[in-house]
């Protein structure tokens, strides 16, 4: 398709015909040029312009008072300028959709990593899970360059202790592991070798010989590698998660002691102490301490590695050294035991992918998603700073850190190389996230836009506060482009799209339009179905048929859950493992109605009284039938697709890597063998 657009292009310009523009703006995107920017923002713009005529047009001015419908034109205008961007994102998309980013890819031997794990256990259950996925992520990454670690901000000392004691038991399984394979190579038997272990570990030492290699070598090299597998406490809670790779990437150069977020006059209370020690002191620590790893490849709890894609990442950082992230693409992980809200969630990614890869192609800057390559001397010199020049760019409070990271440096989307995350467990746990993602947002406005959102919104956090608010300050704020500006901001305007969604609904209901639902059509429209366009195939056609009529029932009852989200969000945050251990106890139906019955009732209350009072609201109608209907979607989706439910087994892996790693049962402990006998135990 994209060969087309190309002669079609180039046809239209030599002839000087009248699709001379649109075919410049079709060779911008194709050859993924910074001016696409300027007409991708053109076009946007003009879009805008277009809509507000024609929803005055729409207007019957001489029924509706005049500050009504200037309101309304404002509100459906705005609403319509952000969604008009799909439009362009969806052409853009059409035109490079067989366009990808060359991911080059050069010999990476004098690189090295360390893979960092972040974790803030609130439950046995969470450690065992983020070890399960280090242990694979580490065996199957194995590689004398790449190291990785578990860096936890777990407050309870019971569980930090756990912490150690599972990242035992996991080296003891590591050790044995790495014993039989190098006795297996000792023996030529190379079958019981896994390949990228057998290329990057054992080969190296093949001119050896093997008696030796058995009795003195393999011990030293299995005990080396190890110890690489780690653990540290970090002690200060200042950033969060981000916090914690800052944090580590300064202990891999030489400091052990903490200098950054340390004044007063800018973060108040927030602020930790100077010099305080970045972790508590370990062997893990000295192990890190000074070695100066190149990257880090920054992860969640959830998030699986598979083989050789580390090595591969630091490949590709070695062929764009100019990119301070590498931004692998982040794919849903799920099997036939997970839920359906689950699979539905993949089904969505799967389907928008090609515009993620589009999009980065032609801005030319990927997004940071807060699971990437970072290059550790350029995010220290451009975000952190050292103890001379304090650059500190990310707010100390702030939760999307993110945003700022990918504002100053130069993102790279390597697409062809793929982490994997779970989805939200179901539609709950997602609107959980959404809410925590809410927060977020709305704290980035206060740095954004300091004089028109940070100095109320502070004023409103102190009234309410009162002497618990902390007044911060930015040390370093950033500069950022049209492309910068707009990925940063993306979310932050779906956000303010459900609030808007509900004003015009309002306002809907006395005003008169010639053509009363146009305007929330083509909406409606441009979100669900017309980005399809630029990616729907025949081989997917059901697929994106189903994901249209899942996204009518999920989405059309944002303009009401939206809002109470956004009014919530600075409530306490919900552990989602704990509404995941709710649905797995009991019937998911009665779980849903649990939690969501506030919205069925309020649908059926306001469906009563549009009966009543407006029988010809249709709009309202829809909504509220979706909104009733939610707490139903939620039950359904929570099983799996065979409609079976879910049956809690994160316990099975981890009892299996206890038998592994042990050998003699004597050896466990009590905790464990009441985890081996009783198969229901709970470990939460």
């Amino acid at each position: 398709m994209g060969h087309h657009f190309e002669l079609w292009s180039a046809k239209a310009l030599a002839t000087g015909g009248r699709l001379s523009r649109t075919a410049h703006f079709v060779n911008m995107a194709l050859n993924g040029t910074g001016s696409f920017c300027a007409a991708f923002r053109k076009r946007w713009i003009f879009l805008g312009l277009l809509s507000v005529a024609l929803n005055a047009i729409n207007i019957d001015w001489q029924k509706t008072p005049l500050w009504q419908g200037i309101l309304l034109v404002v509100v459906i205008a705005t609403l319509q300028g952000s969604v008009l961007e799909l439009v362009v994102i969806t052409i853009a998309t059409l035109l490079v959709r067989k366009r990808k980013i060359p991911n080059r890819r050069e010999v990476c031997d004098n690189l090295t990593l360390i893979m960092n794990y972040n974790l803030l256990a609130l439950a046995k259950g969470d450690i065992e899970e983020t070890y399960q996925r280090m242990y694979e992520a580490f065996l199957g990454n194995l590689h004398p360059s790449i190291a990785t670690v578990l860096v936890s901000a777990t407050n309870d000392n019971n569980l930090r202790q756990y912490e150690l004691h599972v990242r035992d038991n996991y080296r003891a399984k590591i050790y044995d592991e790495l014993m039989k394979e190098g006795e297996a190579f000792a023996a030529s038997e190379y079958r019981d070798i896994d390949p990228f272990r057998l290329d990057n570990v054992w080969n190296k030492f093949a001119h050896l010989n093997m008696s030796t290699f058995v009795t003195e070598r393999l011990p030293q090299i299995c005990e080396a590698y190890t110890k690489d597998f780690m653990c540290i406490h970090r002690i200060s809670r200042v950033l969060r998660k981000c916090g914690q790779y800052q944090d580590l990437m300064l202990l891999s150069e030489g400091d052990k002691l903490g200098y950054t977020y340390t004044d007063q006059t800018l973060y108040g209370s927030k602020a930790r102490p100077y010099n305080q020690p970045l972790f508590v002191d370990s062997p893990d620590v000295d192990n890190i301490f000074r070695r100066r790893f190149n990257y880090t490849l920054v992860l969640d709890g959830d998030t699986r590695v598979p083989p050789s894609t580390a090595i591969d990442l630091l490949a590709i950082a070695s062929g764009n050294p100019e990119y301070a992230i590498i931004q692998p693409a982040i794919i849903m992980d799920v099997d036939d035991k997970d839920t359906i809200f689950m699979h539905l969630e993949k089904l969505r990614q799967d389907i928008n992918a090609p515009v993620t890869s589009a999009m980065a192609y032609v801005l030319g800057h990927s997004g940071y998603y807060g699971k990437a390559l970072i290059k550790n001397s350029a995010y220290i010199h451009n975000v952190i700073g050292t103890r001379d020049h304090l650059i500190e760019r990310v707010p100390i409070d702030v939760l999307s850190h993110d945003t700022f990271e990918a504002a100053v440096l130069k993102s790279y989307y390597a697409g062809s190389t793929a982490l994997y995350e779970a989805p939200p467990f179901n539609y709950i746990t997602w609107n959980i996230r959404e809410r925590r993602w809410n927060k977020g947002e709305v704290l980035l406005s206060f740095y954004f836009w300091p004089l028109l959102i940070g100095k109320p919104m502070r004023a409103l956090q102190a009234a309410i506060q009162g002497k618990k608010f902390v007044k911060t300050k930015l040390r370093t704020r950033s500069k950022l482009d049209f492309v910068s500006s707009y990925q940063a901001h993306s979310a932050y305007r779906q956000m303010w799209m459900k609030p808007l969604l509900l004003v015009f609904m309002i306002l809907h209901i006395n005003i008169h339009l010639h053509y009363s639902y146009l305007p929330i059509a083509i909406i409606m429209f441009l979100i669900i179905i017309f980005p399809k366009f630029a990616t729907i195939r025949r081989n997917n056609l059901r697929k994106t048929l189903i994901e249209i009529f899942v996204s009518i029932i999920q989405f059309t009852p944002e303009a009401i859950v939206g809002c109470v989200r956004m009014v919530r969000a600075y409530q306490g945050n919900i552990s989602t493992r704990a509404v995941e251990q709710d649905f797995l106890r009991k019937n998911p139906f009665i779980s849903s109605f649990k939690h969501l019955w506030v919205y069925s009732f309020v649908a059926l209350t306001a469906g009563v009284l549009v009966a009543v009072f407006a029988q010809q609201l249709f709009l309202i109608y829809m909504m509220v039938t979706t909104l009733f209907l939610l707490p139903i979607y939620t039950a359904i989706t929570s099983y799996t697709p065979r409609l079976r439910r879910v049956s809690p087994n994160t316990l099975l892996s981890y009892r299996d890597n206890i038998l592994g790693s042990v050998e003699n049962i004597s050896d466990l402990t009590w905790q464990e063998l009441a985890l081996l006998i009783q198969p229901n135990v709970s470990l939460v």
